[in-house]
């Protein structure tokens, strides 16, 4: 059966809302070198790791459970030449025990989901990077609180303002020291690459058992986008130094 992310995000380098230049702003900030060594939790098909090695020749891990994008991201690094420089590691996140203070940055990338929400998310990197170490999250957050009438978080999301989602950070013991936040061009291609993305799949698959399903929820997604969340919904990397 198809899986959604896999056919949405199909034409997507970069899976969440940012741009190739903040990925590499991203990299001057955490002062990466080639004996930088990184944690990427949830890294999809490796987009942000790929530029990151081959802009500052830093190792990294990468942990994503999806076997689709795993795939995805092998045939990347052969096709790049990074095979040496970036480990991925098929698995479910929540399940890998990883090393205390092995890296210099820990980052999870619009992917919390993956250990369970924001706040386990924070405390699993940080136990991953020594003191001083960097811990990086891309997480959303809404530009209007409370939200306004006819606007309903849709199920797991637990977002708060940008205020509000500072505070959680410091109340894991970290202090953010940088955040480079999505602008409206950075949402629109994001979104609209999930629209090209089913519309080509949809016309190639009008017979698919999920069809209808799909063109349903593709419908309910851009509605809710071009009515509310292009507006109220931000997404930021949140830096933070341990």
């Amino acid at each position: 059966m198809p899986w959604w992310y896999a056919v949405t995000e199909a034409r997507h380098e970069l899976q969440n809302p940012m741009s190739e230049e903040k990925v590499l702003r991203l990299g001057k900030l955490l002062r990466l070198t080639p004996g930088s060594r990184v944690l990427d939790v949830g890294s999809g098909k490796g987009g942000p790791a790929i530029l990151l090695a081959r802009a500052f020749g830093c190792r990294l891990t990468c942990v994503e459970q999806s076997e689709e994008f795993v795939a995805i991201a092998r045939e990347r690094l052969a096709a790049e030449g990074l095979a040496d420089r970036i480990e991925l590691v098929h698995a479910d996140a929540a399940q890998v025990a990883f090393k205390r203070a092995a890296y210099d940055a820990a980052l999870c990338l619009g992917a919390t989901f993956a250990l369970g929400g924001l706040d386990h998310t924070v405390r699993t990197l940080v136990a991953a990077v020594p003191e001083r170490g960097f811990v990086v999250v891309g997480e959303p957050y809404w530009r209007t609180w409370p939200l306004p009438d006819g606007l309903e978080p849709e199920e797991g999301e637990d977002f708060v303002s940008l205020p509000q989602t500072v505070e959680r950070f410091e109340h894991e013991g970290l202090a953010v020291v940088s955040l480079l936040d999505a602008s409206l061009d950075d949402w629109d291609r994001y979104e609209t690459l999930h629209w090209l993305a089913l519309d080509e799949w949809l016309t190639a698959h009008p017979d698919d058992l999920q069809a209808d399903e799909f063109g349903a929820r593709g419908r309910h997604y851009r509605d809710r986008y071009l009515r509310w969340t292009r507006e109220l919904l931000g997404w930021a990397i949140f830096v933070c130094r341990k």
